[in-house]
């Protein structure tokens, strides 16, 4: 035990040297193992860090990098037609003397309304009745003087030598009646004119019953001059209680034409107890119904052919020398926006309004199918000019840069700037009067950020279509 015991302490040393050596080697081999790793990763950097240098700074690899290719679509010339237009706006109006508004010619009380608002009538045609009764009453006691100045004058021409007082007396009864009618006939005749020239001037009547009118006056002027001869006629022969059949015949022939006149003046007025459309066209208006007073003053009814409408559009002053008669234009109306409808220039103001600075044209629109409806507002597209067969590419090829145009024309792989003067622009279409020729393509699609020369790839290349 004592042995052992004194052995403990040196085997103990020993041990605890062995593992401290061993300790010790263990650290020396993992620093040994471990000290190379961090030399290898930079060599490894550096090296990668070269051939990234030489990458770069190999002949030719800077325009490898830059260059690149532009995928753009490309469109060909085309020759079209394009037109330079002016647009104004105004509204649709009958074209003069195709509208009328208009009531009866003389007052009175409608009995019957004959027509309803959209119709079309015909000129002449009867659209409202009025109330006959006393002009009819006036039609047949026109008609019993007539008679009766036909008896009176088969009575002279049967009675023979010097009549008698009485006959002379009635004579001039006679004379002096038919006298007072036909002035009363003429004065008539003369309110009629009047009124007629009143509504001719407001556009209300036609010219028609104003010439009508001034032949009433004429007619009834000649029956009361017939009835001033034969009044003095008879007068003289009562005077002198003598005269001969055949004086008194001729009297007597006097009194039946004035009576005839008469009858014709109250047959006139008897037809005018009606309105008629003076033109033919569509009802547009009616402002009267059955039973209701008229007055000649009043429009009862309003009719417009509209066959053809006019635009009435003001256009600035600048275009007075460049627009003319004959001009096309393309109209499009505010309640059909989906709709163009073809016309012409009918007119063009000599002058400029002042005021607005704007000369008025008149353009004329083919209305068939009464499609198109008056007083509707309209914008017309005018062409000021025209060029047929122009050489045109679509808009979107135009690169513009300052106060300079350009587009890009397709040389083999790569694209080459070209500078341009451009015209007309209509519908999307360009016209080129520089710089381009027939068959050549731009690049639509993909012009914008192109350079001169830059390499490019055509990926669509579809004629475009107008």
């Amino acid at each position: 035990m004592t042995g052992d015991t004194s052995k403990e302490p040196d085997e103990v040393k020993t041990t605890q040297t062995s593992v401290y050596v061993e300790q010790s080697d263990q650290s020396t081999r993992k620093i040994r193992w471990l000290s190379p790793v961090p030399i290898t990763i930079g060599v490894l950097l550096l090296l990668l860090l070269l051939v990234f240098a030489w990458l770069i700074l190999r002949p030719g690899a800077s325009d490898q990098a830059v260059e690149a290719i532009v995928e753009v679509e490309v469109a060909p010339t085309q020759r079209l037609e394009v037109r330079e237009y002016v647009e104004a706006g105004g509204t649709l109006n009958a074209l003069p003397g195709r509208e009328a508004s208009f009531s009866a010619a003389t007052a009175g009380k409608v009995t019957r309304v004959l027509v309803q608002v959209g119709q079309h009538v015909s000129a002449g045609q009867v659209l409202a009745e009025l109330d006959r009764s006393v002009l009819a009453a006036q039609v047949r006691q026109a008609q019993a003087a007539l008679q009766q100045a036909r008896f009176t004058a088969a009575q002279a021409r049967a009675v023979s030598g010097t009549p008698s007082q009485t006959v002379a007396a009635d004579q001039v009864r006679q004379a002096e009646a038919t006298l007072q009618t036909a002035r009363s006939n003429q004065r008539l005749a003369q309110n009629n004119l009047i009124r007629q020239q009143r509504l001719f001037e407001r556009g209300i009547a036609p010219r028609k019953d104003v010439d009508d009118a001034q032949n009433q006056i004429t007619v009834t002027t000649e029956a009361a001059h017939q009835a001033e001869s034969a009044l003095a006629a008879a007068r003289v022969n009562a005077a002198r209680g003598v005269g001969e059949a055949r004086t008194q015949a001729s009297v007597t022939a006097g009194g039946v034409e004035a009576a005839q006149a008469a009858l014709d003046v109250a047959r006139a007025e008897l037809s005018r107890a009606a309105i008629r459309s003076p033109i033919a066209g569509t009802v547009t208006k009616r402002s009267v119904n059955d039973g209701e007073a008229v007055d000649p003053a009043t429009p009862a009814f309003e009719v417009i052919d509209a066959a053809s409408l006019d635009v009435i559009a003001n256009v600035p002053a600048g275009y007075l020398g460049r627009l003319k008669p004959g001009d096309l234009a393309v109209v499009r109306i505010e309640s059909l926006p989906d709709k163009e409808f073809s016309g012409g220039v009918v007119q063009v103001a000599p002058s400029v309004d002042p005021q607005t600075n704007t000369v008025a044209v008149r353009v004329r629109l083919p209305n068939p199918t009464g499609e198109l409806k008056a007083g509707i507002f309209a914008t017309a597209r005018i062409a000021v000019e025209i060029h047929q067969n122009a050489l045109v590419v679509p808009q979107e090829a135009l690169v513009i840069a300052g106060d300079e145009t350009f587009v890009f024309v397709p040389q083999g792989e790569k694209v080459e700037k070209r500078k341009i003067t451009v015209g007309i622009r209509e519908d999307g279409h360009v016209e080129i009067l520089e710089g381009l020729k027939d068959s050549e393509r731009v690049v639509t699609t993909g012009a914008f950020g192109l350079g001169d020369g830059t390499k490019i790839k055509i990926v669509q290349g579809e004629p475009s279509q107008k």
